[in-house]
């Protein structure tokens, strides 16, 4: 959590307060009773020669001196409200900055219930109790001083930015999702990038409160801003577990995880090798294949079936390339982009995404498309690949219908893109100077 002002400093805040609530008096009686604004406000003689010295001594940072100060004043016989409400005012801060904080916090109470606090003072005092209760970590309580304090009209930035902290600490986390989110909000409008720990403590707050929306919208902005592996496999996997996911989407999710993920497990190549050979895209089948044998993953059972489809596989790559030359004159010749798009997408998973983003693009535009919003997917599939990341979020983000599960993999594959984008517009760090 943020640290507030220290413990110092705000001492000398507290005790600069008083220069207007709590000023230095002459030390006769006359002067003292010109001084005051009424009879009520007044103080004996005996009272300010030492109320002037613990006033020092607490804005020299003296928290024990100034006690013992106060000390004498309290032993003065008959004192009158005004002057019980100036100790008051002194020993507070006095008793912060030696460290007694039970007493500190019960007297700066006793301040905000004294009928003697001037009304333009409260918010200072109610500011001073929120720090302190912050400070000295009795959470619970300094919830209800800052929000007691933004209620009554506070603008302190800092704590408005603690209240949540507090109130996620306490186990409040609706409200804490709440108060985050208007950080983070507040943050994106300002043109700026919430730092991770703020989106971090959002997601968890609004996760701990039942709202996987917001929790799914803090993620997403988290895997955009701040690329860790961690949350990548939740998306991807979220993505997945759409109800009743399309068959023919499984090959699309393992080409997600292969590019935001850096590859397929293990126990998921012998699937995706399968799928894509099914799919007609051979060449990319061999890739996972010759992957897969370079770490030798499969064994028993697994590796017979392996073996039989690279021989299928690679079969049908050696057809493939003997016959790419009148493919792909049949497909620009063909009444509809059908066969452009499919040969766009063979020949960007064959590691060839800028050409292969410019034939689905050009099948497209010829029109009778027989899966429109799969075509689309594999367009920005291509673009993001040739690193056209602009172009692929505006693709992705236009894909709305489909088999099930398109739409959430578009989706993914958009906010990677984003996360490109984002990296590309932060500045690099400065070289180190050479010494």
């Amino acid at each position: 959590m943020r640290a507030i002002t220290s413990r110092a400093l705000l001492a000398l805040t507290f005790a600069a307060g008083l220069n207007a609530a709590a000023p230095a008096f002459a030390a006769d009686a006359a002067a003292a009773a010109a001084s005051a604004a009424s009879a009520a406000n007044s103080v004996s003689p005996a009272f300010a020669k030492p109320f002037n010295e613990a006033q020092d001594l607490l804005k020299a940072g003296n928290g024990p001196a100034t006690l013992a100060k106060l000390k004498e004043l309290e032993a003065l016989p008959n004192l009158n409200p005004y002057e019980k409400y100036l100790i008051l005012r002194v020993r507070a801060p006095a008793e912060y900055t030696a460290n007694d904080n039970v007493a500190a916090t019960a007297d700066f109470e006793a301040l905000l219930a004294s009928d003697q606090l001037p009304a333009a003072d409260r918010l200072q005092i109610m500011k001073a109790l929120a720090s302190i209760l912050y400070t000295t970590e009795q959470y619970p309580k300094a919830t209800v001083a800052i929000q007691r304090y933004i209620d009554a009209g506070g603008d302190d930035a800092q704590l408005r930015e603690l209240l949540p902290q507090t109130q996620y600490i306490d186990k409040e986390y609706a409200a804490a999702a709440k108060g985050f989110r208007a950080q983070v909000d507040a943050t994106y409008a300002a043109g700026k990038v919430p730092t991770e720990k703020t989106l971090r403590l959002l997601a968890t707050s609004y996760s701990q409160s039942d709202s996987d929306a917001g929790y799914l919208w803090s993620l997403e902005r988290l895997a955009v801003a701040y690329p860790k592996a961690d949350y990548w496999k939740e998306l991807v996997a979220r993505a997945a577990h759409t109800d009743k996911f399309s068959e023919r989407m499984y090959v699309d999710n393992y080409r997600l995880k292969t590019q935001v993920l850096g590859g397929v497990s293990d126990s998921e190549r012998l699937s995706y090798a399968a799928l894509a050979a099914h799919a007609g895209y051979p060449e990319e089948a061999k890739h996972i294949l010759d992957d897969a044998y370079a770490s030798k993953p499969f064994t028993g059972p697994d590796l017979a079936e392996a073996n039989k489809l690279r021989a299928d596989v690679n079969k049908a790559v050696a057809s493939d390339r003997a016959q790419q030359a009148a493919a792909e004159s049949s497909a620009h010749t063909a009444k509809d982009g059908n066969a452009l798009v499919s040969l766009g997408l063979l020949q960007t998973v064959d590691g060839n995404p800028q050409q292969g983003a410019q034939l689905i693009e050009q099948g497209i535009a010829k029109g009778g498309i027989r899966n429109p919003e799969e075509a689309r997917l594999h367009l920005g599939l291509a673009l993001v690949k040739a690193g056209r990341d602009a172009d692929a979020v505006k693709t992705l983000d236009a894909v709305s219908s489909g088999p099930n599960g398109i739409v959430p993999i578009a989706h993914v594959w958009s906010l990677y893109a984003q996360s490109r984008l984002h990296a590309a517009a932060v500045p690099a760090p400065a070289a180190a100077a050479s010494k």
